[in-house]
This record gives structure tokens, sequence and C-alpha cells, in this order.
């Protein structure tokens, strides 16, 4: 039976892959590395607790990529004028949390 017409396109009647079919290569390469990943469970807390301070703050900060949204980025222009800007204020909004606002040390005295 031909599945293609004169043209080379696929005649009706043929179904092709089924649907959610798996690639074997990719079923194999899923499998290797589950097992890579099982065995560095293992050793995972050990690795990280001999990890320096600064190292596990970047590995925290690459990680947060994969479970947490990233913020937008916006340009925004600002027209020049007489006036001398001295300051700029961010807000984030919509965190969906209310937290207690705590008070930072800042060059020796306290703000909240």
């Amino acid at each position: 039976m031909n599945s293609r017409n004169t043209k080379g396109q696929f005649v009706s009647g043929n179904p092709g892959k089924p649907k959610g079919a798996k690639n074997k290569v990719t079923s194999e390469q899923k499998e290797r590395i589950e097992k890579v990943l099982a065995m560095l469970d293992e050793t995972l807390d050990e690795d990280l607790l001999k990890m320096k301070s600064k190292e596990r703050v970047d590995l925290w900060a690459a990680l947060q990529e994969y479970i947490r949204p990233k913020l937008q980025r916006t340009q925004v222009e600002v027209e020049s004028t007489e006036e001398q800007i001295t300051k700029i204020t961010f807000e984030v909004v919509g965190s969906g949390k209310k937290e207690e606002n705590r008070g930072t040390k800042d060059e020796g005295r306290e703000t909240k």
C-alpha cells in the first residue's frame, strides 16, 4: 500500500504516529538521566554543606528561575526637563502575600 500520492503528500486513512507515542531514543535518554539524578540525590545534602556561602547563594538564584516566575522587564523612557531627578522609587505589587514589614540596618541606623 502506497501511503503517499504523486505529489509526495500523505494520503488519507493513514493516521501516522499514535498520539502520545514516545520516541525510543528519547525514552532511553530519559531513563539514563533519571539514573544519574538518583545517584546525585544520594550525595546532594553533603555536597551542599561543603559549598561556600557564595556558591550556595549563586545556586539558589540559578534554581529560582525554574520554580518562580521572572519579573517582566520594562523599558522606561524619561524626557529631559529643567528639573533634576533626585529620587526614583520602585514598587512591587501583586505578590498576593502580606508580609510583616521588618526593619533592616542601613549604614548603622535601623530603618522600617
